[in-house]
């Protein structure tokens, strides 16, 4: 490099890695990540948020730079801290609990370069055994929203969810969002956006940042030829009554954020009452269960 270059001049990945308790997943995706980068650059970022296990010590021997907090302070507060350290042509944000297959990354990257309105694109994902797991998903309107928030649990192929979900998408397409378990930014596009939504403590933070780089002109894209793996639920097995409780808050959030301008914003004491009634019976069915 010569002096005074950016490391956004050469054909580079930044990865910002948030860990919070994940030693049991880091080593296989670490494991699974130069080969999924290849031959590109890479740097990583690993971004701790108070582990308790060996976490910090995984990524320092993988030659990580990680910054270490005192505390949790979220997903989204996280996850820019790390792209604060980093100044790449590409910002990979990944959980812990993903596996990438060769040449992943580098082939989301080519797809990427196609086009410089993509601002954020993303792979097919798939659970550990092979099932698919949902991305390219919709935003949802009121009525698809409660109804998969009612249904969604006890009948999972309900009407509501399988719009929700969208249609599987066969060739590179435009999506409303993507999962969050492996994104890939344009980082100038990033930078434009602002980041993450920090008011997001986690939950829906892969969505806000989706709508805010539609919002700025930018297109969201999944490409169906790459495909990464997703142990589901790996970063979020702690602490399961705080995760309820932000999934229900950022899902309220999310709704205020999207229907600010239009009339749905008036229905927002329904879409609060129906959380309500979601996160109790999220809490009562597993007791009740136990009971038996």
């Amino acid at each position: 490099m010569f002096p005074g270059m950016s490391r956004r001049d050469e054909k580079s990945v930044g990865l910002v890695l948030v860990t919070y308790g994940s030693a049991e997943d880091l080593p296989p995706f670490l494991e699974s990540l130069p080969a999924a980068v290849e031959p590109l650059a890479l740097e990583v970022v690993g971004v701790d948020n108070a582990s308790t296990d060996e976490s910090v010590e995984i990524l320092e021997k993988f030659g990580a730079r990680v910054v270490r907090n005192r505390e949790n302070v979220g997903l989204t507060r996280a996850i820019n801290q790390g792209a604060a350290e980093l100044d790449t042509e590409w910002l990979l944000i990944a959980n812990p609990d993903t596996r990438l297959d060769p040449g992943a990354i580098a082939a989301l990257v080519e797809t990427a370069r196609s086009e410089d309105r993509i601002g954020l694109i993303g792979p097919r994902v798939s659970r550990l055994d092979g099932s698919p797991y949902p991305t390219g998903r919709r935003f949802p309107s009121i009525g698809i929203g409660i109804a998969h928030a009612v249904l969604g649990s006890v009948w999972p192929s309900n009407p509501a969810t399988r719009a929700y979900f969208g249609n599987p998408v066969t060739s590179v397409s435009d999506v409303d969002w993507i999962s969050g378990c492996c994104m890939l930014f344009r980082r100038t596009a990033f930078d434009a956006v602002g980041g993450y939504d920090e008011r997001y403590f986690m939950y829906f933070e892969e969505t806000k940042i989706a709508l805010d780089m539609h919002r700025a002109g930018y297109r969201v894209v999944l490409d169906p030829a790459v495909e990464i793996r997703h142990r589901e639920g790996g970063s979020t097995r702690h602490a399961p009554f705080r995760k309820l409780r932000n999934h229900h808050r950022s899902a309220l959030r999310f709704y205020i954020d999207y229907n600010r301008r239009t009339p749905w914003i008036l229905f927002t004491p329904l879409v609060a009452a129906g959380l309500v009634v979601r996160g109790a019976l999220s809490v009562l069915r597993p007791a009740l269960a136990r009971n038996r």
